[in-house]
């Protein structure tokens, strides 16, 4: 996961293998942290695009349209985000844009726990303060990309 604007933010990126990443969102979503609507489902023709220029991105039909197009899904929030989209973190490295107020209702979720539960966690992870620091400086520094 690489935070959007790098430059700005000290380490630009935060990595999970397989199994860190199951339990950081099972830990997540134990927390709150996770918000379960589903992913957007964009038309192609509200973007002047076939089912076939899906299909074969690299056609060259309109490069820009594809361009609005993905980004309508990878960058896509909830108009009141109440957390980090699930679909958006553990289920594959699809450049989905996880935003400033998705991170900061994760954030104000966790910060929200009894104190004990916090605690729990980062005894139980001690990986887990990096991944909150990582979150913090990727709210301030527009979001993070998961790839």
């Amino acid at each position: 996961m690489e935070i959007v604007e790098p430059e700005a933010a000290g380490d630009p990126e935060y990595r999970f293998n397989g199994s860190t990443m199951g339990y950081a969102k099972a830990t997540m979503a134990r927390l709150g942290m996770l918000s379960y609507e589903e992913a957007p489902d964009p038309r192609p023709e509200d973007f002047g695009l076939t089912p076939e220029d899906l299909r074969d991105p690299g056609g060259g039909r309109s490069p820009e349209a594809l361009a609005a197009y993905t980004a309508a899904w990878r960058d896509w929030q909830a108009e009141r985000p109440t957390g980090i989209p699930h679909y958006k973190i553990g289920e594959g490295n699809d450049g989905w844009l996880v935003t400033p107020a998705e991170i900061r209702a994760a954030l104000a979720a966790f910060e929200a726990q009894p104190d004990a539960a916090k605690a729990g966690t980062m005894a139980e992870e001690p990986r887990w303060d990096e991944w909150i620091d990582y979150l913090r400086r990727a709210a301030e520094h527009g979001g993070f990309r998961v790839e």
